[in-house]
């Protein structure tokens, strides 16, 4: 079995992203790791759960994090995690009826799979979240704090447009 963990060749470059990353890669480990040594089997079970538990909860962080920033490829990415989660899921229902090869099976397929999925899918929407958040800013920054007739609106290219209340009625 191919030991995991987790580099930078894994980073997308979003804070907590990354650290939910880290904290996956580490749950994918201790289930290897009690895989490898004599825990009793209720330990095993537990372990997976926990795993599989921080898997679906970093999945609907993504998922809510690219529905706010109106990502386009929300539905490409989330056929990804819908995959994962329906062959770990599988997979979970084996450990808890006992299949012991089922354990190792996990850890395989989670290796390649978060390999794989860090290094397109996870980029690419890391690199969207980043300029997403830096357009926010840009548009935050320089509206600043004055009365909105006279700030001067612009849009993340820059382009100076101005608002409904900027606009003299006739």
């Amino acid at each position: 079995m191919r030991a995991i963990k987790w580099t930078t060749s894994n980073a997308v470059f979003v804070t907590e992203i990354d650290d939910e990353h880290k904290e996956i890669f580490d749950a994918v480990l201790d289930l290897q790791n009690v895989i490898a040594g004599p825990a009793p089997w209720p330990e095993l079970s537990k372990v997976a759960q926990r795993l599989v538990s921080s898997i679906d909860e970093h999945f609907s962080h993504e998922e809510r994090l690219m529905r706010a920033a109106r990502y386009d490829l929300l539905r490409w990415h989330k056929r990804s995690h819908d995959g994962a989660r329906k062959r770990v899921a599988q997979v979970l229902t084996r450990i808890e009826q006992g299949d012991a090869k089922a354990a190792r099976e996990l850890v395989e397929y989670l290796t390649g799979w978060l390999h794989a999925h860090t290094a397109l899918a996870d980029r690419m929407m890391g690199a969207f979240l980043r300029n997403h958040r830096r357009s926010m800013w840009k548009m935050t920054f320089q509206a600043g704090t004055k009365p909105l007739d006279s700030c001067t609106w612009v849009t993340a290219k820059g382009d100076v447009f101005q608002s409904q209340a900027g606009r003299k009625r006739s």
